[in-house]
């Protein structure tokens, strides 16, 4: 018998002929374009994308309603957006619809068809700082007095420099910004038509910030050192808080219990100092320590705050009342009125010697005596200064100095004649020299601000050790804790 020629081969199982998988195919290329199509829609009435080709190269910004900005307002995005965009600076444009509130009744006219509802802002980004100024001017020759309002904000990538314009005005205020910006030691620096900031790396950069700052025509501005939360603020433009001021501040901001420090004043303003404490025990010897502060410039308003409350008080220098002696007239520690016009005590003139140490229930106590060598009177008063020397011949370090006052106890004015003498008791616990031996062989007085650090060797060592806390209090007449002619 002849085999029977074999069929012909058949599609796999589970296929289809070749017209029906076409036919599957197009069905799916379908589907897909369908969803393409229908996301894409969807895209062009919720994403910026639709609003940057119905705006003609600016995202509109109208809330929940679907409008655009009359063809003027998005002419004049445009033209700015050529204008400054390219080698200048990247340049992203927004229309912003001021009021959103659909219009309400029929035939009642849309708020949106007005130019004058809409705000055209402009945002130019340059690589680098020293392109600033050049930006600045190119968007201020860009916009016109077109439709509505105008946003000018111009900036470097990382915004550490940044500046607001206002239309109409010159690229004078980028310049400056820009001139600040190179100052050593300053970070950030924004200015606007209204305000200005600067953010410096530490309290010691401040000083060069304000002088960098002075004599610019530059709005109210804010001087910042984050490391320790200081602000120093004009209250009006170009008068700043007088230098002995700031640096009292800078001094404080570094204080232990001190977390934020603000500064505000400048002519005609009077100085004002805000400090916040940690705590309760803090705010205490922080009053304390700025009530015993000497003060030689204008008055100078403080307050140190906590949650529980404020202990406010004032340091009044001798400007406050046209004389060159701290507080004429005011009674000194003997309870008698200091002469007018007596002056201060320099530090040259007064010489520094250890009176007495000594101990009890587990205090410690040292001494100290400043005769005046002067030929005339003068007025001594505040809280001497200290440093310890270590038997290994370095600084006592981590020490901790508290004014032995009450606030809102200031330190007592004392008239010293030719020869005549004051005491400052100097007080701190016992601590352990089995566990740090290195005790303390010199003592380092400084007796007024500004004045010379002497160096003082008391007869017995000292255990001011490595984070001791001592207490200074300020000068006295000596009265009856020790004979001055010992």
């Amino acid at each position: 018998m002849t085999a029977a020629p074999d069929a012909p081969a058949g599609p796999p199982p589970g296929t289809l002929p070749p017209p029906a998988a076409e036919r599957g195919r197009l069905a799916v290329a379908a589907v897909v374009v369908l969803v393409v199509a229908v996301l894409g829609a969807l895209a062009l009435r919720t994403t910026p994308l639709r609003a940057v080709l119905d705006a003609g190269g600016c995202t509109v910004l109208a809330g929940e309603r679907d409008v655009r900005p009359p063809e003027v307002v998005r002419g004049a995005a445009a033209r700015v957006h050529e204008a400054v965009g390219g080698a200048t600076a990247t340049v992203t444009t927004t229309c912003r619809l001021v009021d959103t509130t659909a219009p309400t009744g029929l035939g009642a006219p849309d708020p949106a068809a007005d130019p004058a509802a809409w705000e055209v802002g402009v945002d130019a980004e340059v690589v680098g700082i020293e392109a600033l100024p050049a930006a600045a001017e190119a968007v201020l020759g860009a916009v016109t007095a077109g439709p509505g309002a105008w946003r000018l904000d111009v900036h470097d990538a990382a915004r550490t420099l940044a500046v607001a314009l206002a239309p109409g005005g010159d690229a004078d205020l980028a310049v400056d910004a820009l001139a600040v910006r190179r100052v050593p030691g300053v970070d950030e620096v924004w200015f606007g038509p209204e305000a200005g900031r600067v953010v410096v790396a530490g309290g010691e950069a401040v000083a060069d910030a304000l002088a960098a700052v002075a004599g610019r025509d530059l709005p109210v501005t804010t001087v910042e050192a984050l490391d320790h939360w200081l602000e120093v603020a004009q209250v009006h433009p170009g008068a700043w808080p007088d230098a002995e001021a700031v640096a009292l501040a800078v001094d404080v901001a570094a204080w232990e219990g001190v977390w934020r420090v603000v500064l505000r004043g400048g002519e005609p303003a009077s100085p004002d100092l805000t400090v916040h404490a940690d705590d309760d025990a803090h705010r205490s010897h922080v009053a304390s320590r700025l009530a015993s502060t000497l003060r030689t410039g204008p008055p100078l308003g403080y307050h140190v705050t906590t949650d529980a409350g404020t202990l406010d008080g004032v340091l009044a220098g001798p400007d406050a009342a046209g004389a060159d002696a701290p507080d004429a007239g005011a009674p000194d520690a003997s309870g008698e009125a200091a002469p007018a016009g007596v002056p201060a005590c320099t530090g040259d003139g007064l010489r520094l010697e250890v009176a007495a140490v000594d101990a009890a229930l587990g205090a410690r106590f040292l001494v100290l005596r400043a005769t005046w060598t002067g030929a005339a009177p003068c007025v001594l008063s505040g809280v001497p200064t200290l440093a310890f020397t270590r038997e290994s011949g370095t600084r006592t370090p981590d020490l901790t100095q508290l004014p032995d006052l009450v606030a809102p106890d200031v330190p007592p004015q004392v008239v010293l004649g030719p020869g005549a003498a004051a005491l400052a008791q100097v007080r701190w616990r016992a601590m352990s020299t089995s566990q740090d031996p290195d005790v303390a062989v010199v003592v380092t007085v400084r007796a007024v601000r500004d004045g010379p650090a002497v160096d003082l060797v008391p007869p017995v060592t000292l255990d001011v050790l490595a984070g001791a806390t001592v207490e200074v209090g300020p000068w006295r007449f000596d009265e009856g804790l020790l004979d001055p002619e010992e």
